[in-house]
């Protein structure tokens, strides 16, 4: 039997792996957006291998800042291009956490490219292939992180320097080529433009794309999270409820008991004065009294379609019936019923019932078919109730109870309900696996002293 809230094995045994924090992963966590930075319970998904080549990748930092420092030293005769090529590698480890600050970076790196090249021969100009790289990289952080505006403006800023390289190098304003360049038609800076603004636009839509993924998984775990503590909340009161209505039946019996003997003790004991006669008249007509004011409660309490809910409350004499409508669905009960003591209160007998219940319930439910032990008994002024069943079978004898329902009236509140009743009793409750995969329900319920609990609630 397992209870409503207990997580799996394998859950338990991700989240131990994910506590131990490994230095190695740690170290990652640094040098690429693997996970939080600093935080190294992240583990290795097709995401952490993306995110090599992504936002905040120093690796891929450092790649690219060799190999634009390297073409525009050697290709485009730029002598102080450790410059650009560094504003170009700092500007993907950026994007991680500022990208809107990166993208002044990447421009600076292209502009750098712009005014300062040299060559002989063709050669893409001004976007270099490192600073392209660099370019789409911090255009996704941007989709990715901030909101639209910021993306389309950085777009849209890229496009205007490549139309006035466009511009200028056709005004010859800016010459970078010489020698056989200029017998060359097409204007190098026009294929520039369209690779960049494409490829560009492109990373930005799926970096906002990922933006509202995002955005719809926190909002859907947001409404499940509020939506599972209504359910709870709502479990909670409809048991909270479904107990007041019982004790109201105990209470409503023994107000009942005391109206009947106020009223007929003047006809029942001779030689009353007429001021006890008095006294028992005042007491009956206060219990009358009570008595409509908790059937007005039990109208609030109850819905019209409640009928059965008047039919007195079930006690220990009805685990035997509970045991063998369970043993009928598959679910194999043995029931050790103790000796209890005749004046057992009435919710005592109530609750040792309802307890018995819900954990057989969860029996059916959770591990149909496991064997199952039940054991009430009275021992030092307490009764104690003892529910054990071990691992379900591998092929359980039925998965649905069929011959009988062993809860009939039941919430599905497992032992949120039972720890309630409980509680209400002044007694406790243990709850918890078994060495051999099973699971052990024990309460125990006080019977003598039970005047400083009733204070205390």
């Amino acid at each position: 039997m397992k209870s409503d809230t207990e997580p799996t094995k394998q859950s338990r045994r991700n989240k131990a792996e994910l506590a131990e924090p490994r230095p190695a992963r740690i170290l990652i966590s640094y040098l690429m957006a693997a996970g939080p930075v600093g935080n190294g319970t992240w583990r290795w998904r097709f995401t952490t291998i993306l995110a090599i080549f992504g936002p905040g990748s120093v690796p891929f930092g450092l790649m690219l800042f060799a190999i634009e420092n390297q073409v525009l030293r050697v290709d485009y005769n730029i002598t102080w291009a450790a410059i650009p090529a560094a504003a170009t590698g700092v500007a993907v480890v950026l994007a991680r956490f500022q990208p809107v600050a990166a993208w002044p970076l990447v421009l600076a790196s292209y502009a750098a490219t712009m005014f300062g090249a040299s060559f002989a021969q063709w050669q893409p100009w001004p976007l270099t292939s490192a600073n392209l790289f660099a370019f789409l990289v911090v255009l996704f952080a941007i989709g990715r992180d901030r909101r639209a505006f910021y993306g389309v403006l950085a777009w849209l800023s890229y496009l205007i320097a490549a139309l006035y390289a466009i511009w200028a190098f056709n005004a010859h304003k800016l010459e970078p080529g010489f020698g056989s360049l200029y017998d060359l038609p097409p204007n190098p800076a026009s294929d520039s433009i369209v690779l960049g603004s494409l490829l560009g636009a492109l990373a930005f839509l799926i970096g906002f794309t990922v933006r509202i993924w995002r955005q719809a998984r926190t909002r859907v775990a947001e409404e499940e999270r509020v939506a599972e503590t209504e359910r709870h909340q709502r479990r909670l009161l409809e048991e909270r409820t479904r107990i007041a209505r019982e004790l109201h039946d105990i209470v409503a019996h023994h107000m009942s008991v005391i109206t009947v003997q106020s009223s007929t003790a003047e006809y029942r004991l001779a030689d009353l004065s007429e001021e006890a006669k008095a006294e028992f008249r005042s007491i009956s007509g206060q219990a009358r009294e009570s008595l409509a004011e908790m059937r007005r409660l039990l109208g609030v309490l109850r819905s019209e379609d409640e009928a059965g809910a008047r039919a007195p409350q079930p006690g220990p004499a009805a685990l035997r019936g509970l045991a063998e409508s369970v043993d009928r669905t598959g679910t194999p009960v043995s029931l050790e019923l103790g000796e209890l003591p005749e004046g057992l209160p009435e919710t005592v007998a109530l609750n040792v019932f309802r307890v018995v219940q819900e954990a057989l319930s969860n029996v059916v439910r959770h591990a149909p078919g496991a064997r199952t032990e039940v054991a009430v008994a009275a021992v030092g002024g307490q009764v104690t109730v003892t529910v054990v069943n071990g691992p379900a079978p591998a092929k359980p004898a039925s998965s649905e109870p069929e011959a009988g329902r062993v809860e009939p009236d039941s919430q599905g509140l497992g032992l949120v309900g039972m720890r309630e009743r409980v509680s209400l009793d002044g007694g406790m409750l243990e709850t918890g696996p078994t060495v051999d995969g099973g699971f052990r329900v024990q309460a125990v319920l006080p019977i003598e002293d039970r005047s400083t609990t009733e204070e205390t609630l």
